[in-house]
């Protein structure tokens, strides 16, 4: 494989996992880059420490702006291909390369691991239910707005080509950026796709999305995707 692969890792007090995140996968991308959101506690150091490229919020700004700040130092990188990965530990290694593969063979711009027709692993998540029909209606939405067959559009590992990061136009700044890049896709004629992932237990403390407050800072960033050229 001569495609260079960049891990794109936004974090926000995630120094119990990072570096057991970036050293199990620094072997199957070509290189890491961490957007630390603006942490309290040692993020950034330990990211350092475990060998990835940090950029560092001195405030939390949301992930919507981290993986924007990840999508552009990818667009002026030499990485053809860049990969959101998680930091709390509950994407896997494995799925890494399954997930690039379709770009890797040209029949693919954006493809989202979809942990629903993959596994979601017992006790992935707390509020299991209310996650999971919020999800669903959000993909509903995206999948109407965008016109694409997604049925997981809050997955946490996205695989895009640097021909697509550059065309999406992405505007969010805290929730609502995944369902924004499968509507922006959409919108630009861009190839999708989906493959099968496994969703585990994270490894520390609990999800920071707000389940029932999700929906209004995700909706409004889903219909201005969906309006603008």
């Amino acid at each position: 494989m001569n495609e260079r692969i960049l891990a794109i890792i936004p974090a926000y007090n995630e120094e119990k996992s990072i570096k057991h995140v970036i050293e199990n996968i620094k072997d199957t991308v070509s290189g890491i880059l961490v957007i630390d959101d603006g942490s309290s506690d040692n993020t950034t150091q330990y990211a350092k420490e475990a060998g990835a490229e940090v950029i560092t919020f001195t405030e939390n700004q949301g992930k919507g702006n981290a993986m924007r700040k990840g999508y552009e130092y990818f667009v002026n990188s030499d990485y053809d291909i860049s990969i959101i990965f998680d930091a709390d530990g509950q994407y896997r290694k494995e799925d890494i390369i399954p997930t690039c593969n379709p770009i890797l063979e040209h029949s693919a711009d954006l493809v989202v691991g979809s942990r629903f027709i993959g596994k979601y692993q017992d006790n992935a998540n707390v509020n299991y239910k209310t996650r999971i029909m919020c999800n669903n209606i959000s993909t509903t939405v995206t999948r109407l707005m965008s016109r694409l067959p997604t049925t997981d559009s809050q997955s946490g590992l996205v695989a895009m080509s640097r021909i697509a990061a550059s065309k999406l136009d992405l505007k969010a700044k805290r929730w609502g950026i995944h369902q924004e890049l499968i509507i922006r896709a959409g919108k630009k004629g861009l190839k999708y796709c989906e493959v099968p992932i496994i969703f585990e237990k994270r490894m520390h403390g609990v999800s920071r999305l707000k389940v029932m407050k999700y929906p209004f800072t995700a909706f409004p960033v889903m219909l201005k995707a969906w309006i603008r050229n």
